[in-house]
């Protein structure tokens, strides 16, 4: 048997130099047309994948805008208005030369619509929001005041050798969703045009807010915008006041500009242009008659929006200048128009 296997391999044995042995493995060349294609293919799903991640983070933005809107409204059912803005007493209304009184903002009056009545009851309402008890409270990174495209969980930090020491004090949390406060600026003496803003200008400590109810808004609660989002600083350790939800006169923003332009005006010692060229400011007075403050967002192409009635829609930023001033007003008696 062994004979017959030897002589039939002598037998093969011409037929294998027909086909020599080729070791295994890769050429360079072969090594780099895989590369090259890995490549393209890398370059061509990458848009997709970060289209998608924003995708994602907008939907949760959208979804922590209705939260808000919704929380506007249950308050709304429970107290027949919308929350202030923000006030510096508990009489706010009352005008009166006070200093800082119960400082404090929507977003402290809808803790309790906002599955946050924990920290509502701890919070002491005859105290300023930098009083030793508040203060911790402002300090809380509640994921529903960011929007994950911007900077969840960003705050205004000083470092220690800042000369600002009465920011080290008490900071306060930032956040991504205003409200509504007119067409043009903060405040207009008189007029009484939005859902939220402010029946006495004055400087600041010394303004009057205003609040309104469902009934007020006779354009119709879905074409009146209620919020929308904000932008700011890229850094916490600035001054830059932009978008401090738990500060009483820069929770809102003005329809001065379409989403994402603009240039906002504020106070002049809280405003950073050089920061970032995106988030333009101009300083002012304190008096509430000069600011603006633009909504802007980190998604491509525009801002969600939150209307009265409590739907969100995405608003773009090439809708028109008139259309968005509009939107921002509750009882103009002309149509939006479309965007």
């Amino acid at each position: 048997m062994i004979t017959k296997v030897t002589q039939v391999t002598k037998e093969l044995r011409p037929l294998f130099t027909l086909f020599p042995h080729r070791r295994s493995g890769f050429t360079l060349v072969e090594l780099l047309v895989v590369i090259a294609i890995i490549g393209t293919l890398v370059g061509l799903l990458l848009p997709a994948i970060q289209a998608s991640r924003e995708a994602a983070r907008r939907s949760s933005c959208t979804n922590n805008l209705k939260q808000w809107s919704l929380a506007m409204l249950s308050h709304h059912d429970a107290l027949k208005a919308f929350p202030y803005f923000g006030q510096r007493r508990n009489q706010p209304e009352v005008n009166v030369q006070s200093n800082w009184g119960q400082r404090r903002t929507f977003v402290v009056t809808l803790w309790p619509y906002m599955e946050n009545l924990d920290l509502y009851s701890r919070w002491r309402l005859n105290e300023g929001f930098n009083s030793t008890t508040n203060r911790t409270l402002i300090k809380i990174p509640i994921p529903s005041y960011y929007c994950p495209s911007d900077r969840p969980n960003a705050q205004q930090r000083f470092p220690p050798t800042s000369p600002s020491t009465r920011y080290d004090e008490y900071g306060t949390v930032r956040g991504n969703y205003l409200v509504n406060m007119g067409p043009t600026r903060i405040c207009v003496a008189a007029r009484r045009n939005a859902p939220f803003g402010m029946s006495t200008c004055g400087s600041i400590g010394l303004y009057v807010p205003y609040r309104t109810s469902l009934r007020d808004i006779t354009d119709g609660s879905s074409k009146t915008l209620l919020m929308s989002e904000g932008r700011f600083a890229p850094r916490d350790d600035v001054d830059d006041h932009r978008m401090l939800m738990l500060n009483d006169v820069y929770c809102g923003f003005t329809a001065a500009a379409p989403p994402n332009s603009g240039t906002d005006r504020f106070l002049a010692s809280h405003c950073d242009p050089s920061l970032d060229p995106s988030l333009p400011c101009v300083g002012t007075s304190d008096h509430f008659g000069e600011w603006q403050f633009i909504a802007r967002s980190q998604h491509p192409g525009g801002a969600n929006a939150a209307f009265c009635d409590g739907s969100v829609t995405f608003i773009p930023n090439s809708i028109a200048p008139g259309v968005w001033q509009e939107l921002s007003t509750m009882n103009s008696g002309n149509t939006a128009g479309d965007w």
